[in-house]
């Protein structure tokens, strides 16, 4: 059945809707849709429904599932350094393949596709391109806008909102190399567990989705952080305090050291932190990366992975292998 903007949206008829929200140009109907849809936002069938939209409508590539994402949702307002994207290229550095895929800054002053462009790393368009950089490199920077152009139509109307919506969770979800291994950060348990409905419903093989109770949107070493993910075909919640990882510190935690500012200096904090700098950046970035390589690698100890990454970073291996990336 056709949906006509004078129908209520229901459960039922939500995919039609979607439908209809991506079709028309009249930006007072999206606005509507959006709005209604806003209310079915813990509703798995209506977020599964949005999700497989979107993605049909993409521009597809063929895919990559053994690959680990750290795309999270941003949005946690602190200004912090590219902690997901310096995990990323960290971890790729030491052997395990990353489809990393994001967008530019919405809240922040550097989003990821920000800090890669400045880094000169290629951002490659074309499908053989793709899959010869991440086979030669574990890595490959895919920027979500050039392959989900559904998303442009309703871009003017979200931003008419001037808050979340329903569409800030699809995101992180849509991986163009349907990488089947997710770290996902995102800033508080509202938005957690949204995610985890979405997460826990299309297939991947592993995943931990994390908000901290400081605000971040990373695994904080500041505060405790609470962990979702999906084990023995049930979602699990688990709460870890930071005083885990004190012995792991390579120097007193301080709040500053992450902080970060425009595109520039935060790529050049990370090709210091690749250079073997030591301070709270380094140390949460390792953090991070230990949980998004133990998904990957769930044999390996946390002490190992430690390890590993600690000498990735003081071997020149991590610099070596951005020095690769680059243009």
């Amino acid at each position: 059945m056709k949906f006509s903007i004078d129908n209520k949206i229901t459960e039922k008829n939500s995919l039609e809707a979607i439908k209809y929200l991506f079709e028309t140009e009249n930006l007072v109907h999206q606005s509507i849709i959006i709005y209604q849809l806003n209310n079915f936002i813990k509703n798995k069938k209506v977020l599964l429904n949005l999700r497989s939209y979107i993605y049909k409508n993409s521009n597809k590539i063929k895919n990559v599932p053994f690959s680990l994402d750290t795309c999270g949702t941003g949005g946690d307002g602190l200004q912090t350094l590219n902690i997901s994207t310096s995990v990323a290229l960290l971890l790729s550095s030491i052997g395990v393949p990353i489809a990393k895929h994001g967008n530019r800054a919405a809240s922040s002053m550097s989003g990821s596709s920000d800090i890669v462009s400045h880094l000169n790393i290629r951002i490659e368009t074309d499908e053989k391109k793709i899959h010869k950089l991440f086979k030669k490199n574990n890595f490959v920077y895919l920027n979500a806008p050039l392959f989900y152009p559904d998303l442009k139509k309703v871009a003017n109307v979200r931003k008419m909102f001037e808050t979340k919506t329903i569409f800030n969770y699809m995101g992180p979800t849509l991986n163009p190399l349907k990488a089947k291994y997710q770290l996902l950060g995102t800033f508080n348990r509202f938005s957690a567990e949204i995610l985890n409905k979405i997460l826990f419903n299309i297939n991947l093989k592993s995943y931990n989705i994390f908000y901290s109770h400081d605000g971040l949107d990373e695994i904080s070493i500041f505060s405790p952080t609470t962990f979702y993910k999906k084990q023995n075909g049930k979602s699990l919640r688990k709460t870890i305090s930071n005083e885990k990882y004190k012995k792991y510190f390579s120097s007193k935690p301080s709040f500053k050291n992450i902080k970060g500012k425009d595109p520039k200096y935060n790529a050049d904090r990370l090709i210091e932190l690749f250079l073997g700098r030591k301070d709270s950046y380094r140390d949460i970035v390792i953090i991070n990366a230990i949980y998004g390589m133990q998904l990957i690698k769930p044999n390996l100890s946390f002490d190992d992975c430690f390890e590993q990454l600690n000498h990735a970073l003081d071997n020149n291996i991590a610099i070596n292998h951005l020095k690769n990336l680059q243009k």
